[in-house]
Order: C-alpha cells, then sequence, then structure tokens
C-alpha cells in the first residue's frame, strides 16, 4: 500500500473495522423508528431447525447478545427465523421473515439513486477507491417502539434488536438519508452530540464544539425518534460536498485525476464519516487502484464491465424447469441489459413458453438455443466506455418485426466505442408500425434513458 495511503488510514484507524461481522459504534444524528400506526401486534410461531444447525443458531445469537446487537424481548410482536447457508456450505446466515410485519410498517418516502447514475462521471478518472460501511445497518441505533417490532421469535428464545436489522421496512432508506446528509453535507449534529466527536475531527471540519447551556439540545425521551432531519440545524459553509456524488445504501466509489487528489479526498472523506460516527469496513474496502469493483460493476479508466466472476457464473445456470423460472432467468439479465445489443431481440421466444409446455419439456429447442446465446453475451460483454460530455454521441438504431433497440455510443479515433445499449420488445399496435417509427420508438427510449447522461452535449449523431 502506498506511503500517503498508509498515513491516512493510520490517522483515522479508529473509523475502521476488520472483521465483516465485527459491531460498528452507533451512527451519531439518525436512529430507526417504525411506525405501524394502530396495527395490532403481529405474533408467528417459532419454526423447527434442523438438529445440525441448532448449534450455529446457538453460537449466532450468542455473540449477538454479548455485543448487545440484540436482547431478550418480552414485545407482543414475534418473526420467524430462517435458516440459510453461506456460500461455503457449512456457515449460516440468520434471516428474519418480517413480511407479515413489513406489510404494516408505513413507507418512509426517500429516494434511493439509481444504479446507472453512480456509474457515470468518471471520464477523467485515473485512480479510484471504494469504501464500504462496516456491518452496514447495525450502525444506527433504533427507538424502543422499533426494537419491539423487530422482534423475533426461534426454538431458542424471544428476542429483540438494538441496532437496525436488514429485512426490515424503510432499513435502506434510511440508511441511505443518513450517507447522503455525510457525503452532502445539508444538516449538522446538536451541540450535545456534536460535543462528542473527536477534537481533530471538529478542527479539520472548522468547528468548535459548544457548551450545552440548557437541558433543550437533548432529546427528550417521549421524542427520542426526532433525528438531525427532524431538528434541521444547517450545516456550516466549510461542510460543503465532500466528494460530489452519493453512495448506493453502504457502497461508496469514487474516481480522481491525480493521486494526489485521491489522497485529499480520501482524508476529507473519512474525516466526515468520523464527524457522524459511521465504521468503515477495511476487507471489503479499495484504496488508490486502477479498477474497483462496485455494485457487481468493474470500474476503470477506460469504461465500465460486467463483473467477470457473476456473468460467469450465469454460464453453469440449467435451462430452467417452470415459467416462473424463465422469468426469475430473463429478470436477472436486466441488471446488466446495458451491456447487451440487441437484448430484446433474442429471448422474444421466451416469452412466448407456457408453463404446461416447460414442465412437458415439449418444443423447447429454439428457446434453449435462445438461452444459451443470452448466457454467451452475458459472459462476453464488452466494455462500456464512460460518456464524455466533450465529444459527441452516437446513436445507431436498430429495429425488426417485434423488438426495437439502440446503441449509445462515442467515437474515437474513428471507432464507435459503446456508452449503452437500451431496447425493448414492441407491444399491440406498435407490431404494425413502418419500420421507421419503429426506429422512432428506439430513439424516443434513448432520449428518455440517458436524458441526463444527453443534455448539455455538443452534439448528437443518429
Amino acid at each position: 500500500m502506498d506511503a500517503q495511503i498508509h498515513t491516512i488510514l493510520e490517522r483515522h484507524h479508529a473509523s475502521f473495522l476488520g472483521d465483516g461481522n465485527a459491531v460498528p459504534t452507533p451512527a451519531r444524528g439518525v436512529v430507526c423508528d417504525l411506525d405501524v400506526g394502530d396495527a395490532q401486534p403481529v405474533a408467528q410461531r417459532s419454526r423447527p431447525i434442523r438438529p445440525e444447525h441448532l448449534q450455529k443458531v446457538y453460537d449466532l445469537l450468542k455473540k449477538l447478545l454479548e455485543t448487545k446487537l440484540v436482547e431478550y424481548s418480552d414485545s407482543q410482536w414475534a418473526s420467524p427465523i430462517v435458516i440459510v447457508m453461506k456460500k461455503n456450505g457449512v456457515d449460516i446466515r440468520l434471516c428474519i421473515d418480517y413480511r407479515l410485519v413489513n406489510q404494516l410498517i408505513k413507507l418512509m418516502h426517500y429516494p434511493l439513486p439509481l444504479i446507472d447514475d453512480l456509474l457515470i462521471g468518471f471520464e477523467s478518472a485515473m485512480w479510484f477507491l471504494s469504501l464500504d460501511m462496516a456491518s452496514g445497518f447495525w450502525a444506527v441505533p433504533m427507538t424502543l417502539r422499533a426494537q419491539h417490532i423487530s422482534a423475533f421469535i426461534c426454538p431458542l428464545g424471544h428476542f429483540q434488536w438494538t441496532r437496525m436489522p436488514f429485512g426490515l421496512k424503510n432499513a435502506p432508506l434510511i440508511y441511505q438519508q443518513m450517507l447522503d446528509n455525510c457525503l452532502w453535507g445539508f444538516v449538522r449534529l446538536p451541540p450535545g452530540e456534536e460535543a462528542q466527536v473527536d477534537p481533530d475531527v471538529l478542527q479539520f471540519l472548522g468547528l468548535k464544539a459548544e457548551v450545552r447551556d440548557s437541558e433543550s439540545d437533548e432529546l427528550p425521551a417521549l421524542t427520542d425518534a426526532l433525528t438531525v432531519f427532524r431538528r434541521n440545524i444547517p450545516a456550516p459553509p466549510q461542510m460543503n460536498p465532500v466528494l460530489g456524488r452519493s453512495s448506493y445504501i453502504d457502497d461508496i466509489a469514487y474516481g480522481t485525476e491525480t493521486w494526489d487528489q485521491l489522497c485529499l479526498d480520501l482524508d476529507r472523506l473519512l474525516y466526515r464519516l468520523r464527524y457522524w460516527g459511521i465504521s468503515v469496513s477495511l476487507p471489503k474496502s479499495e484504496f488508490g487502484k486502477k479498477t474497483i469493483s462496485y455494485l457487481s460493476h468493474e470500474i476503470g479508466a477506460e469504461g465500465i464491465r460486467a463483473k467477470p466472476k457473476i456473468a460467469k457464473g450465469v454460464m453453469s445456470l440449467p435451462f430452467p424447469s417452470t415459467l416462473k423460472g424463465v422469468q426469475s432467468f430473463l429478470g436477472s439479465l436486466n441488471y446488466y441489459n446495458k451491456f447487451i445489443e440487441d437484448l430484446p431481440v433474442v429471448p422474444s421466444v421466451l416469452y412466448e413458453l407456457t408453463d404446461e409446455q416447460i414442465r412437458a419439456g415439449r418444443d423447447l429447442g429454439r428457446a434453449k438455443e435462445a438461452v444459451e446465446i443470452l448466457k454467451q453475451k452475458i459472459v462476453s460483454t464488452p466494455l462500456l466506455r464512460h460518456p464524455d460530455k466533450e465529444r459527441p454521441f452516437v446513436i445507431i438504431i436498430h429495429a425488426n418485426p417485434w423488438a426495437a433497440s439502440a446503441e449509445l455510443g462515442q467515437e474515437y479515433d474513428g471507432v464507435i466505442f459503446p456508452v449503452r445499449f437500451t431496447g425493448r420488445v414492441l407491444h399491440d399496435q406498435e407490431l404494425r408500425y413502418h419500420p421507421a417509427e419503429k426506429e422512432v420508438v428506439a430513439l424516443t427510449r434513448v432520449l428518455r434513458l440517458f436524458y441526463t447522461m444527453l443534455a448539455g452535449t455538443k452534439l448528437i449523431k443518429v
């Protein structure tokens, strides 16, 4: 590791956790509260656990109790646990079936960023970093009523969370709001909580810890659901955006043109994370790399790729045995649809299948051939160039009797390189369109989907 990066990480060593399951310190200024209105508590029965899993469940619960992430509960709520095997086939993951509870929780209205929006803005970057927040949701404390609603039951007892667990409705949105405010700097901590921040962090941010002269700075017990987002104390000018981009829940990716700028921005970012008490997973983060993994993509100076390990895993998938399996396969392709040219054209035969036909294995020759072609397209996805607003965009349109697709590209040394692919199957009266009208369908789709990418560019060629 470079000496500059090492020095920065040493300076902020208290923010890093080495174990992926380590317990982070509680984040400041945010709390998980769950509103179920006047709904009656949902108490489900405990589900049986296989004998060979019982000791592993005990070990997990013991650790959660020791770290005070969970505690014994007398709540009227109870959701059953679900045991999921990890990839190594030995260890287990303790999940909780919150489906019935989530139906009662009022949805929090907060936007999650679009993944494609987080994959742009790297056109001039040469050096990259990615940060994964340690144990994600466990950093967020919970109100008492949220703790009661989070209660779960198993053959070993009835427990409830003291920190925000995975699986609850609104948990991703609460965490996204916390990270957004950390990165963009809208509001600051109240004086009481700000006084708990390390002095070197306050000094770097140009803040002065204020002495509380009244009890008004503390959150009253009956209103402990109030957070910095309810108090709305504006952040000072020096707490301006630290990176100029958002995270996706607990994952941050960033790139700069120079090494020195990357080190400077990393230092600023870690000071900001320390201010809010947000911990970082050291093993899952990357610093000063030429390429980084981010949201199942690889980002480098030249562009983005589908993550090879995930893409190659598609090749081992058997032909689906049910219609639901076919639909699941097609849905998984959509995550990488921007990499696949003419994606709507190849699977058209799969949309015509019936569940009875698949289960009987009747007349599946063309369908199986289409699946193999799609697998090959996933494995051989091309590099997509970073969109460069200083260069003209080129839109190449394709239309056939049942689908319209397009390639958005840019020219380098006389060669057009892809930036994004898109397309869709034509429906109803669109199937009777003139070929030129079908091309208009493809063009309008490009302009709609990639509007923010194209807006402000000098020239668009079609």
